[in-house]
């Protein structure tokens, strides 16, 4: 046979959606060869089948002949030059670069074969869904496309022994380019399998296949040893910005706690990453690791870890996750963790609160770990929930405070899990994220602004606070006048009319009324016209961002984006660029309400107007 068949689809009256959302997965200061590593492990640790035993998730580096392998990609690089996309170099030459990412002790990929909604066609067509519950690490179904981004033809091939039933069965996908082609509108991808069947697709099956599969890309032993579960994954061609110390890397940098405690082990090329070893192959691969703190502080970045995990029966208790920790800060326990801060101490201590999910309240927390940041030394800031890094929740002004922050308890995990974006490397607040917590039961959106806010929050709870200024240390540094010096002679005064008209007394000219009023909500602000302004319509341009303290305070995505928050309006069309709000045709009874906003935040408002604009 000359090669396995890829099944380019026509679309119909289908619409079609171009792209694989790389900015999400590929940005400047979180790379694809970091996601991709990511996503991999998330992915694995997901599917742990015994929870006793560690999951060894492993990535093995090849080049080769194109020879035998050549017979499962031909079609898909056919397809590939058909729609004009580039062919990587080595491909004329008939060679061969691929990585193999391959687990043991995890299910597979499980789900009914002929069912589009089972978990098995839900990896491979439907991206953007997930059946997982938000329990895990993943659950937007959208991280899987890391795999593609890393392939220099976009290309993926999985072969998986599920759990289940123990079935073996193999697929790939390879993003191609939705056009025109003859009579037809092709699809955006195209699959390894032998046709299509309804809404899913007939698989290549059979000892051959699978047994080929393996000897060509050297995969796992799936067809000689039927107890072997897992899932492999063949990346081919991948870019030569992944490799193995960059991977190892990225592992230590993201999933650090679930090395040390044992839920993991990585192996790549002949290293072998795990509780025992993490910390003699951490320093040989430091330098490759993009946290900049991280990378000159690997050594005390894993010991607090290690103390985190070692756990602490030390704990500060919050009433709800409204209330303000700074209120705290006169515990005792407050007052001998900066102490010994103060004396150059790690502290370990829980953090304990209430929350509410379908009626049920109970306490959860998070495990603290803080230490004086070394002199000459970046501070650490990094939050892991059930193991892996969420390394967007940071200070602002980590001061010189090490912090390490630990979360593995349910709910609380779950719920995080909802609120953090597609990538998994932030928490956030908008309707969807509201929505999917309610849909999950639980109770509004504070518990996240709570765990946002707590690096900034845990670092002024445990400083110091300023003594009052003492303003006697001026004294010896300004001249004191002498009394016996000769006194400056004072001018004689002129004489003044003893009875001098009043002076006239004019109006105050009124004061210019603004078209907009602005009204204060809990978690955001209200815009109404103002009853007193004469000169509608009028241009009404508004600037908001969160109050540092500076007087043009910056704004980020990643403080608040206009399109997730909550916004009403009335008789008027408002506009949306970056953090500004735009409305041209405000009038007489014209409102806007934009909610949603941080509420331990203050807002900086700022309001332009023009009287009299045009409307169109």
């Amino acid at each position: 046979m000359s090669g396995w068949s890829w099944i380019w689809p026509s679309v119909g009256g289908t619409p079609i959606n171009q792209g694989l959302d790389s900015e999400m997965f590929d940005r400047v200061d979180y790379p694809y060869s970091e996601t991709f590593v990511r996503e991999a492990i998330q992915n694995s640790l997901d599917a742990r089948l015994d929870m006793t035993k560690p999951v060894v998730i492993r990535f093995s580096f090849h080049e080769d002949r194109l020879g035998k392998r050549g017979a499962f990609l031909r079609q898909a690089m056919e397809h590939r030059q058909r729609a004009n996309l580039p062919v990587p170099a080595g491909w004329a030459s008939e060679r061969i670069t691929w990585i193999a990412v391959e687990d043991s002790n995890t299910k597979g990929l499980l789900g009914d074969l002929k069912d589009r909604k089972g978990d098995f066609w839900g990896y491979w067509l439907n991206f953007g869904l997930s059946n997982k519950t938000g329990t895990g690490r993943g659950g937007r179904g959208i991280g899987r496309v890391t795999f593609l981004i890393a392939s220099q033809m976009h290309t993926v091939i999985g072969l998986t022994r599920r759990f289940d039933d123990m079935a073996l069965a193999a697929c790939g996908m390879s993003v191609l380019k939705a056009d025109q082609y003859g009579s037809e509108f092709k699809s955006t991808h195209a699959y390894l399998a032998e046709s299509e069947e309804n809404s899913i697709y007939r698989l290549h099956d059979g000892a051959n296949f699978h047994a080929s599969l393996v000897d060509a890309f050297r995969l796992s032993p799936y067809p000689q040893d039927a107890n072997l579960t897992g899932l492999s994954l063949v990346i081919p061609f991948p870019h030569a910005e992944l490799d193995e110390d960059g991977i190892l890397a990225a592992a230590i940098d993201h999933f650090a706690p679930a090395i040390l405690n044992g839920t993991l082990v990585v192996e790549v090329g002949v290293d072998r990453l795990d509780k025992d070893s993490i910390k003699k192959v951490a320093p040989c691969v430091s330098q490759h690791i993009k946290s900049k703190p991280i990378k000159g502080g690997t050594s005390r970045y894993l010991a607090m870890i290690e103390a985190g995990l070692a756990g602490s029966k030390s704990a500060i208790q919050l009433p709800d996750a409204k209330a303000k920790l700074s209120d705290y800060r006169d515990q005792p326990d407050a007052e001998r963790y900066r102490l010994k801060l103060a004396d150059g101490e790690t502290i370990v201590f829980r953090l304990t609160f209430p929350m509410t999910k379908s009626g049920q309240t109970t306490e959860v927390g998070l495990t603290i770990v803080a230490a004086p940041t070394p002199y000459g030394k970046m501070p650490l800031d990094r939050l892991f929930r059930e193991g892996m890094s969420l390394p967007d929740v940071r200070s602002r002004r980590p001061a010189d405070i090490d912090l390490v922050m630990l979360i593995d308890q349910e709910p609380l995990a779950q719920y995080l899990n909802f609120c953090e974006g597609k990538a998994h490397l932030d928490l956030l607040e908008s309707k969807e994220v509201r929505t999917k917590l309610a849909d999950a039961g639980f109770d509004g959106i504070n518990v996240k602004r709570l765990v946002k806010s707590l690096p900034d929050d845990l670092r002024e709870f445990l400083t110091e606070l300023s003594a009052e200024p003492d303003a006697s240390v001026w004294d010896g540094y300004f001249s004191v006048p002498d009394p016996s010096s000769p006194k400056k002679k004072m001018p004689k005064p002129s004489e003044k009319d003893p009875n001098p008209d009043p002076p006239t007394a004019f109006d105050p000219p009124p004061a210019n009324a603004s078209a907009v009023t602005v009204d204060t909500l809990e978690d955001g602000f209200r815009l109404n016209s103002n009853d007193n302004y004469t000169k509608f319509p009028a241009l009404a341009d508004v600037t908001v961002a969160y109050a540092d303290g500076s007087g043009k305070p910056p704004w980020s995505e990643y403080d608040f984006r206009f399109e997730d928050l909550e916004i009403l309006s009335e008789n008027c069309t408002p506009s949306f660029t970056d953090n500004r709000l735009r409305i041209q045709d405000w009038v007489s009874g014209s409102m806007v309400e934009v909610k949603g906003f941080d509420t331990r935040r203050e807002l900086d408002i700022r309001i332009r107007t023009e009287s009299n604009a045009p409307t169109d």
